[in-house]
């Protein structure tokens, strides 16, 4: 969770900033705008920005690489100004991210230029595929395995085979992790509002002179948990 961005790199006056990413992100323009920032401060450290000859900065562009379970197209795009608040249709300011999927049978034409990024695909594909049938550490031992007898990543698996498994294991875990943080909140947000929406109906009920018994037949809820509740509102 710090503040830098994954690769960044400069070619031709061309400044490339990627992200990878397990989940939607619509703040990551925002982000890219921070990583931009620090860039460009140090890019031109040694410059006279406040002349009158115009300095040159190098041409950026942000992508971000997508290999999360969610289903999503092949390519998104995410606007700075769509964080804006109030909305404007001209924004002084705008930043462009770009999504791609690299999930296996996703944007077909990327992985046929780039060999790695479509080994990169099937190894993580395969990750997933085992995890459902057996331990994870398992799961990515067999990935490992049969992607270095199949030529899928051979040369950097062969060298790196304990760190590539260990980094597998902690990114599989840490997504899995975020899916069930973000599932738990989404339940307790519905028992939240379950509760607030109840103890209305109770408000409203007691007002109109109803008793326990009578709020509790009404809302087919048990007379303990109307009473617990009752002597919850009477305590705030």
């Amino acid at each position: 969770m710090t503040m830098e961005n994954d690769l960044s790199f400069i070619i031709d006056m061309r400044l490339a900033l990627y992200e990878q990413q397990s989940t939607v992100n619509p703040n990551l323009p925002l982000r890219f705008l921070m990583y931009i920032t620090d860039i460009y401060s140090a890019y031109t450290k040694d410059m006279n920005i406040y002349g009158s000859k115009k300095v040159q900065i190098p041409l950026p562009s942000f992508v971000i690489f997508y290999n999360g379970v969610k289903s999503q197209p092949d390519r998104t795009e995410f606007l700075l100004s769509e964080l804006f608040h109030p909305t404007t249709d001209q924004p002084a300011l705008e930043l462009k991210a770009v999504m791609l999927n690299i999930n296996k049978g996703h944007n077909q034409e990327l992985m046929n230029a780039c060999h790695t990024l479509r080994d990169y695909s099937e190894y993580v594909a395969r990750i997933r595929t085992y995890s459902a049938e057996m331990p994870l550490t398992d799961a990515v031992e067999k990935a490992i395995t049969e992607c270095i007898h199949e030529n899928i990543l051979r040369d950097f698996l062969l060298k790196n085979r304990a760190e590539a498994k260990a980094m597998s294991i902690y990114e599989y875990d840490e997504e899995k992790h975020m899916r069930q943080e973000r599932e738990a909140s989404w339940e307790e947000g519905k028992l939240e509002g379950k509760i607030e929406l109840l103890r209305m109906q109770i408000q409203k009920k007691l007002v109109k002179g109803k008793s326990i018994s009578e709020i509790s037949e009404e809302l087919e809820e048990e007379e303990d948990v109307i009473a617990q509740m009752i002597r919850e509102m009477g305590e705030e």
